[in-house]
């Protein structure tokens, strides 16, 4: 009976070490994070705090994304011109740029290039190994598709298409300045409930915030400049993929990169929750 227990007891020891003797540390996807009460306060102001700061300072991202739109514009001989269009922001109305231009439909050149693309597209994802490339497989395909439902639209009913570059651009970056102003909640929800130091927390939430105040008008500028050269054909690829749906992707890289951060108050806290469970 006694050597069955110990049996049991050595066995248990072996589980919980990996093949070089060491401790298996629990894996944070499935880590119990016990939620203190300064951290729950901080979930609640910090949010506040940002938003606050962002919104005096939208005096000054403002006119930024204006300087760097009329400099693109300029710099590759974009006809259109940009006026300010007001935005509610329910707490304040601002002014985000709009451009007084349409682009056109497709012509039956560029549709029949494009159509040509797709089939091309796809079927060059037979020849991509699926083994350790399907993601990739997926995404190609998915592409494809969407391309393929404008080619569709454009080919039965072109004038009726609802949108313009002066919406697009005005809509883009109005749902980038919304996204700001979520960044804080999300991350008082998801990230600021742990035990991270309160200036790691600060930190990774000024630094997506200037991401998007610097790279919002850049991207748009970009899909600009490129749907008046190649037709609205492209605006729902661009709009679906390259987006708002690039910026949470992109928003999602920033929180994984910070939940990765190693800073010492966290890891000898967590170190000291895994001995005393």
């Amino acid at each position: 009976m006694d050597r069955d227990q110990d049996l049991q007891t050595r066995i248990e020891a072996i589980r919980s070490k990996g093949f070089g003797g060491r401790r298996i540390q629990l894996h944070r996807a499935i880590y119990h994070v016990s939620l203190h009460k300064g951290n729950l306060l901080i979930a609640l102001l910090l949010p506040l705090v940002f938003n606050l700061l962002l919104l005096l300072s939208i005096e000054e991202i403002v006119p930024f994304w204006f300087a760097v739109l009329k400099f693109w514009f300029a710099a590759t001989d974009f006809p259109g011109g940009l006026v300010a269009a007001p935005f509610d922001l329910v707490v304040a109305t601002v002014w985000l740029p709009r451009i007084e231009l349409y682009a056109g439909a497709p012509t039956q050149l560029q549709w029949w290039i494009s159509a040509i693309g797709c089939v091309l597209l796809w079927l060059s994802t037979k020849l991509i190994p699926p083994v350790r490339l399907l993601p990739l497989i997926y995404a190609i395909r998915a592409a494809v598709l969407i391309h393929a439902t404008a080619l569709v639209y454009f080919a039965l009913v072109p004038a009726s298409f609802p949108h313009g570059l002066g919406s697009y651009l005005f809509s883009g970056l109005a749902m980038g300045l919304i996204l700001m102003f979520l960044v804080p909640w999300i991350f008082g929800f998801t990230y600021y409930v742990f035990n991270f130091p309160l200036h790691q927390k600060l930190a990774l939430t000024a630094l997506v915030l200037a991401y998007f105040a610097l790279a919002l008008p850049f991207q748009f500028a970009l899909h600009t400049v490129l749907l008046w050269h190649l037709s609205l054909l492209f605006l729902p690829i661009f709009y679906l993929l390259f987006g708002s749906f690039l910026d949470v992707m992109m928003f999602i890289a920033f929180y994984a990169w910070g939940m990765s951060w190693n800073w010492p108050t966290f890891s000898l806290r967590r170190r000291q929750e895994e001995e005393a469970a």
